[in-house]
């Protein structure tokens, strides 16, 4: 079932108080029963609060009859919803109902006072008083999030009653779960479908992903952190880093190519056709070097620079091997301990790490991590594949995650991050020379909106960001479609 989590700005860390309660959905010729506060003009769907030893069900049919004085059926509850603000989790059960007969309103004393009266309206005209939800914000936070509450929900609605594209896109892979910031800063988490189909795990809001090449912009990020610290340049020659293998150039000299030239893929290096992907988790371990020589079928291609620096775009995952390895020697640590010292720990993400064989064996014992499917819908040999490539594709995290990382991103982008300063960041979004859609680790769309996406034989996923409005869209899911972003829908979901 659809669950939505409407994150209220004004939320403690952890929630201690909780509140339960039912609304219903009721359609006749186009028009939508609601009740209205005469007194106030507020708006709402039926429904209130669970009493002791009530279920979803008997609460809705039980508020609807007092509000309205309509007996209802509930046909099916189409949406679960959490919502949390300061210390309380309030949680909603939203029913499609039918109208089954009339019975007797039963409104309380203050309801009686402020008016309270059942009404038909349009559904599209419910639609529109919802929307403005946020223009009460300077009014009534409670009145604002009621608000967000009911349109939430009638949208949700829209899209379980009809064959939205929405919907045939969830459809579409075992799980999905998304996170949204609006340029409000509102946060809302939308999710569905099975982490683990075989053992009938859904998808929560914990639930961790694989984010595939979003790799490259935590790698990207690494990388401008140590330049900050004075450690390398991402205008030096990456081999003045590296030692125990080089990058070389076709005629076997070592080659120039820039760290900058490596993080933008045009650095000429090319994968090997058909690499970096199959590896299982029972096959036998392959280090970075035996990639970077060819010399498996993970990749059969040596890593080289097979063109001059900064004259082709080549998309590479093999780039970004040699990246990790560098990384690797200058700090004298394993690539997965530099990323969490670096970025994982000053940002707080408890659930954001790369899936070295080590972290995997650790994480699927206490987290919710989300089994791979691959195009035809079948389970990957061992649940997860091997990604000894991590710069390039081994990250892992939650929608949620994602967007703090880069709600803390577009921060040092404007100057208002004391994780990553501004110059680095916007160093990283400088449209590359030749090729104005490319940064560094990420690519570009206009003049604000930044994008990085991973796509993978157990999943598919994209970030998407505005660094002037604010807005960040994050969808993952645990399933290879066989077809890009665009296609698969998953670019759709973003624009939500």
């Amino acid at each position: 079932m659809r669950t939505v989590d409407i994150l209220g700005a004004n939320r403690f860390e952890n929630y201690t108080k909780t509140r339960d309660g039912s609304r219903a959905i009721i359609i006749q010729d186009g028009k939508i029963l609601l009740t209205h506060e005469l007194k106030s003009g507020w708006w709402l769907l039926p429904g209130g609060g669970l009493e002791e030893g009530e279920n979803p069900e008997d609460c809705v049919i039980r508020e609807v009859e007092e509000e309205t004085g309509l007996i209802v059926r509930p046909l099916r509850q189409f949406l679960f919803m959490h919502e949390y603000y300061e210390e309380y989790r309030y949680t909603g059960y939203f029913f499609v109902c039918e109208v089954a007969g009339k019975g007797q309103m039963r409104l309380t004393d203050v309801e009686k006072q402020r008016g309270v009266q059942p009404e038909w309206l349009p559904l599209q005209k419910a639609m529109e008083l919802f929307s403005v939800h946020e223009s009460y914000a300077d009014v009534s936070e409670e009145k604002r999030g009621s608000y967000q509450r009911e349109y939430t929900a009638l949208k949700e609605y829209m899209n379980f009653a009809a064959e939205s594209p929405e919907r045939k896109i969830f459809e579409r892979f075992p799980g999905v779960s998304c996170a949204y910031r609006d340029a409000a800063g509102r946060e809302t988490l939308k999710y569905d479908g099975a982490a683990d189909k075989e053992n009938h795990i859904p998808v929560d809001g914990s639930t961790v992903f694989p984010a595939c090449s979003i790799s490259k912009f935590v790698t990207a990020m690494i990388v401008m952190k140590l330049q900050e610290q004075g450690l390398l340049n991402i205008d030096e020659a990456a081999n003045r880093h590296l030692h125990q293998w080089k990058l070389l150039r076709k005629d076997g000299k070592e080659s120039d190519a820039t760290i900058r030239s490596i993080l933008d893929h045009t650095s000429g290096i090319i994968d090997g056709e058909d690499s970096f992907y199959g590896l299982r988790r029972n096959d036998p371990v392959i280090s970075l070097t035996d990639i970077l020589e060819g010399r498996t079928a993970y990749n059969k291609r040596r890593a080289e620079s097979e063109k001059q620096a900064g004259t082709e775009f080549e998309y590479s995952d093999a780039g970004y091997c040699v990246l990790q390895l560098m990384i690797q020697e200058v700090m004298q640590l394993s690539f997965e301990e530099v990323a969490t010292k670096y970025v994982f720990e000053p940002l707080g993400l408890k659930r954001t790490f790369f899936a070295s064989l080590q972290n995997i064996e650790l994480r699927e014992k206490d987290q919710n991590m989300a089994a791979g499917y691959d195009s035809e819908g079948a389970l990957i040999p061992g649940k997860y594949p091997q990604i000894p490539d991590l710069a390039a594709s081994g990250l892992w995290s939650t929608p949620y995650e994602l967007m703090m990382l880069a709600e803390e991103f577009i921060k040092a982008v404007n100057g208002r991050s004391l994780f990553l300063r501004r110059e680095s960041a916007q160093e990283m979004i400088r449209p590359t020379e030749n090729f104005s859609w490319v940064g560094l680790g990420l690519f570009l769309r206009g003049e604000d909106t930044l994008v990085s996406q991973g796509w993978g034989e157990n999943g598919q996923c994209m970030l998407k960001m505005n660094v002037t409005t604010g807005e960040v869209s994050v969808v993952m899911t645990n399933m290879d479609p066989g077809a890009d972003q665009t296609e698969s829908g998953v670019e759709q979901l973003t624009e939500l």
